[in-house]
């Protein structure tokens, strides 16, 4: 079952949490598991540590690969194609409208399993505004709301219908169907986002390797054997993964100097200096003055809220909440390591509360 809820890119990992047990546990009780990509807010130390009290096991998605939590990739999709269906020109009030787009997807049947979310749930359909209409005396204005109402519900049905079978084709027609084995040696395919924009160059290599497969996990991805000088996740999909046709002999103890000299360790932030807020016709955003660690004052520079988050959660985090507008025991002002160490154990003492 599907549950749209409308929330903000900047909530951090504490406001998630409320949120969630807002309204998904109140309804279905907490759950055995979570599956979630690896944004900055389901990484933090305040999600694992406080769904480890709770007891519900944490399993991330593959990096930069969202089709490992596919069910949620073709909820998202279709989700996305409903809105720009139904809000049309009103693009500032899609919030409004999430609750007959939820009502509609949980009551259309699923190509998979052949039932409807809502009767996986509960043995059966709930009441359809399509029956309501055609029954109910309702007066002009009653009649008029309940038929907007309809509209919504049979537009989302169809759309839902088109979008998962324009899905399935397309991934489909690209899917690569290859299987590794425990010890093989592989070729890594090197994207973008799993550097520091400083420490990626469009002309180095696209392939790195040979690396060895650890282990198989799931259907898809794969645990590989990485350098220690690589600082990113060594589970990968097999859409990044190729075939190594030279010798086993190969990964060896040289196996560094294979690898593009830009793979340098990720840079570190020793303090914030200051942040501004950026005016657009879309919004805004946030930009913060940071500090790097073992680098001269005159090589600070400003980064966005997304590398800053990608870099450093935990320091992002706690420089929210020593600005933000709620009571917080983080004077403002300049935010270091001390800081955050303050931060990390005031966050255990409150977990350990619960």
């Amino acid at each position: 079952m599907a549950h749209f809820i409308p929330c903000k890119k900047a909530s951090d990992a504490s406001y998630v949490a409320a949120l969630f047990f807002k309204e998904v546990v109140r309804l279905h009780g907490l759950p055995q598991s979570i599956v979630s990509d690896r944004d900055v807010k389901f990484m933090s130390y305040f999600w694992k540590t406080l769904w480890a009290k709770l007891g519900t096991q944490l399993k991330f998605s593959s990096s930069f690969h969202p089709q490992t939590d596919g069910q949620t990739e073709v909820v998202n999709r279709s989700l996305g194609n409903l809105l720009r269906c139904i809000v049309r020109d009103q693009l500032r009030k899609w919030d409004n409208v999430l609750p007959q787009a939820e009502f509609a997807f949980n009551s259309s049947t699923n190509r998979t399993t052949g039932y409807s979310p809502f009767e996986v749930a509960y043995g059966l359909n709930l009441s359809n505004l399509l029956i309501l209409y055609h029954y109910l005396l309702l007066s002009a204005p009653a009649k008029m709301v309940m038929h907007l109402h309809v509209i919504y519900d049979e537009k989302v049905r169809e759309k839902i219908k088109i979008s998962n079978e324009n899905y399935k084709e397309a991934a489909d027609a690209h899917r690569r169907y290859i299987q590794f084995q425990e010890g093989d040696l592989v070729m890594v395919r090197l994207r973008p986002e799993r550097f520091h924009p400083s420490t990626y160059q469009k002309l180095q290599a696209k392939k790195a390797g040979p690396f060895r497969v650890l282990k198989r996990l799931g259907e898809n991805a794969y645990l590989l054997e990485l350098p220690s000088n690589l600082h990113f996740s060594p589970i990968f999909n097999v859409e990044d993964l190729y075939i190594y046709h030279g010798h086993h002999n190969d990964v060896s103890e040289e196996l560094d100097l294979q690898l593009p000299p830009t793979l340098s360790p990720r840079p570190e932030i020793e303090y914030v200096l200051d942040d501004q807020l950026v005016s657009t016709r879309q919004g805004g955003y946030q930009n913060f003055l940071v500090k790097w660690r073992g680098k001269p004052h005159s090589e600070n520079t400003w980064i966005t809220t997304t590398d800053f988050q990608k870099i450093n959660p935990d320091l992002y985090e706690l420089y929210q909440a020593s600005n933000s507008s709620e009571p917080s025991s983080f004077k403002p002002g300049r935010i270091d390591g001390e800081s955050l160490l303050k931060f990390i154990q005031g966050r255990k003492e409150d977990l350990s509360k619960l």
